[in-house]
């Protein structure tokens, strides 16, 4: 037995095993086990390709084994290794830095392994090693499917507010849509002399209660987002700190793992998700491949999806001049309103044996502007060519808007009967800077409306803001006793 582990080593196959199980054993509540077969088998062939390669440059199946296992740890255990850093290094975790030091590992690795001859007991250890990683994985799934149950584990690790559990309240389904940069009406009307009463006059027609002075808490999206559906404002932010790239990345991550989304899990919810960001369990379907979309909860941590991360947008916007890299950029945004919108709406169609919270994230009228005020389509070189905050075509986008917005709404409540709760909000108001230099208080103003089936609103304010909005739903719905904070927007300087 010892001789065959010596001889044969398929530790580098190993290591693609182990990834896509470990992956799956963490996140076995929400993923099926047959969707993770084209991963591995994905992995296993690539790992396959560089041991051949690692063949023809080393000449030893050993020495092939051990690059293959090198290069694939590499990519899949990335995002472990730059999470470390990031936490425990200054520098080391940039990749101007790291890229380049793994790129010198690799090539050091070679010339060592051309110069070692013998790798007493390496086989035999590493073969070990990852069987015995593998078959841990193994228990710990048995004991999750088995003992623990799904609707309480790990679903209440999530909820980090202060729960009542409230079994005799009913529990409709809740859809929340946000629709980017949207300023409220009064700001409309003020400041950019825009009527956007026929709008207002649907959402009442339609029995929905506006907060017409609402505001957000912060000027950007993931500020924004991050504090809503956390109930708090962000800690060590305020107006003197300048937002660094590691700062979106910690509000990406608290967004993944949110308190809103913990807090109606305990009360029996299911998270589904048409937004641009990860939800507990529920990745985005923004950026979907051919893999099943629940895979993204193993390959999100990737070499290619950090750089995807954290590298793109700067990539873009340093290319931003490009009418093909800006044109690319602009047919994805179309594309992923489309989808949300047409995925909302088919999921209002569907049965559930659980109460569901849908989360839909549009942008718009956020900047890329597609149509004009007569709902006709821009071409590509006309919208790439125009500001991101240009006030003339934003307007004139908002009738389009408008349009997606009450053909949402309209069928919601059609398929639902009425019965289910919907906030339709902004993140933020339209971010235009007159003098160039300072972001008015109105950019804060954001549309705030909501609609519940029994039509009592005596909770809501008309001053609102994001950071209470939820506070002031659970405590109408589920009877919590969550206090409200104080009402106040925060200016950030930020590079969004």
């Amino acid at each position: 037995m010892t001789r065959k582990w010596l001889q044969y080593p398929i530790f580098f196959l190993l290591i693609p095993v182990f990834f896509v199980f470990h992956g799956f054993v963490e996140n076995c509540y929400y993923i099926r086990f047959m969707d993770c077969w084209l991963l591995l088998g994905i992995y296993t062939g690539a790992a396959v390709v560089v041991y051949l390669l690692g063949w023809l440059l080393l000449k030893s199946r050993i020495r092939a084994a051990l690059f293959s296992s090198f290069i694939m740890s590499l990519y899949l255990f990335f995002g472990a290794l730059h999470d470390f850093l990031r936490k425990n290094s200054i520098f080391l975790h940039k990749y101007s830095i790291l890229l380049p030091a793994l790129a010198v590992m690799t090539v050091l690795l070679v010339l060592y392994l051309r110069k070692k001859t013998a790798f007493p007991r390496v086989t035999l250890f590493l073969n070990s090693l990852l069987m015995i990683y593998i078959l841990v994985d193994g228990g710990l799934l048995t004991w999750k499917l088995l003992f623990k149950d799904r609707k309480t584990s790990p679903d209440q690790s999530l909820a980090y507010v202060p729960v009542i559990r409230c079994d005799t309240c009913s529990k409709p389904d809740i859809y929340f849509i946000i629709f980017d940069d949207y300023s409220g009406s009064s700001t409309l009307r003020d400041v950019y002399h825009y009527d956007n009463s026929p709008f207002d006059r649907f959402l009442e027609g339609e029995g929905f209660h506006i907060q017409k002075r609402s505001h957000s808490n912060y000027a950007a999206t993931p500020l924004s987002i991050a504090s809503m559906l956390n109930l708090a404002y962000l800690s060590n932010l305020d107006s003197s700190h300048f937002l660094a790239s590691e700062d979106y990345t910690d509000l990406t991550e608290s967004i993944a793992k949110n308190r809103v989304a913990g807090f109606l899990y305990s009360q029996g919810y299911r998270i589904v998700n048409y937004s641009i960001f990860d939800l507990p369990g529920q990745p985005s379907t923004r950026d979907q491949t051919f893999f099943p979309v629940k895979t993204q909860l193993i390959t999100r941590r990737t070499l290619l999806n950090y750089i995807e991360r954290d590298l793109r947008e700067g990539l873009e916007d340093h290319f931003e001049d490009s009418i093909f890299l800006s044109g690319h950029r602009i047919v994805e945004f179309d594309r992923t309103n489309r989808q949300f919108l047409a995925q909302t709406k088919e999921e209002s169609q569907k049965k559930s044996d659980r109460p569901r919270f849908v989360y839909t994230h549009l942008i718009m009228p956020h900047f890329p502007f597609f149509y004009d005020s007569l709902i006709h389509r821009r071409s590509l070189r006309d919208i790439a060519s125009r500001e991101d905050e240009d006030p003339e075509y934003y307007l004139q986008y908002l009738p389009y808007t408008n349009s997606c917005a009450m053909d949402l709404i309209s069928t919601i409540k059609r398929n639902t009967g009425g019965n289910a709760v919907i906030i339709f909000m902004s993140d933020h108001g339209f971010r235009y800077i007159p003098d160039g230099k300072h972001l008015p208080g109105y950019a804060f103003n954001n549309q705030n409306a909501v609609y519940f089936p029994d039509g009592d609103y005596h909770l809501f304010y008309d001053s609102i803001s994001a950071v209470n909005q939820f506070r002031v739903i659970f405590n109408k719905m589920f009877r919590q006793n969550l206090p409200l904070l104080k009402d106040s927007s925060i200016f950030l300087i930020t590079k969004e």
